[in-house]
């Protein structure tokens, strides 16, 4: 689906009717197909990305301050950092840069 090509009559009527840029996207994605050329969000659709989503952003949440170390193509370890050492680590990296 990703190779869809947008017209300029959907251009128009995306416009007209409010829709932002990665609406789009975000219902081919997340829709049922309901015919061959169509989909349609439903709210039970709706519901699940919404739970998924808030899934991921509580990931994020208990995510938040992790460091992932990477050796070639293996990952050596992963660890929580404490907030000074975070802030460190990213002075770092910036000066290296």
């Amino acid at each position: 689906m990703n190779d869809l090509v947008v017209t300029r009559h959907t251009e128009a009527r995306m416009r007209q009717r409010g829709f932002r840029e990665g609406d789009l996207a975000l219902l081919l994605e997340a829709a049922t197909p309901v015919a061959d050329d169509a989909w349609l969000l439903t709210a039970t659709d709706a519901d699940r990305e919404i739970s998924r989503r808030k899934h991921e952003i509580e990931q994020l949440q208990r995510l938040r301050g992790c460091k992932v170390v990477v050796s070639d193509d293996a990952i050596v370890t992963i660890c929580h950092m404490r907030p000074t050492a975070v802030r460190l680590a990213l002075r770092r990296g910036r000066e290296t840069r």
